[in-house]
């Protein structure tokens, strides 16, 4: 369903807003089917905030790059990276983030079940 809405937000959105969102230029290059959606990181953490209700919640270095998990109250997630020049891509995302361990999808999904029956 995430990846669905991310697909259409995409590519509904309008000419004016996507004078801000790029393809980076490695994906072009390697012919990735996948298009990453990309803009400054003020423009992205507030579309992931507007369509998903994710806000940052951990982070991390790597080189010259800011990595970042944007978790939402009902589980869904994105990690963004942005580099030096303040771009940032969504590298990927999906639902039912949990601070526990997850040992398999089907544990994550039986456990979510299990806590809405106790409630």
């Amino acid at each position: 369903m995430r990846k669905a809405i991310l697909a259409s937000a995409f590519t509904t959105v309008s000419l004016a807003a996507l004078a801000g969102f790029t393809v980076p230029a490695q994906a072009q290059q390697q012919g990735q089917q996948q298009a990453m959606l990309c803009g400054l990181r003020d423009d992205m953490g507030a579309m992931l905030d507007q369509r998903f209700g994710e806000q940052p919640q951990a982070g991390g270095i790597v080189g010259d790059r800011i990595v970042e998990l944007l978790v939402s109250q009902t589980g869904s997630w994105t990690i963004l990276i942005t580099s030096a020049d303040g771009r940032s891509c969504v590298v990927t995302g999906g639902d039912d983030w949990t601070d526990q361990p997850v040992t398999s999808p089907s544990k994550v999904k039986a456990d979510k079940v299990q806590l809405k029956s106790t409630l």
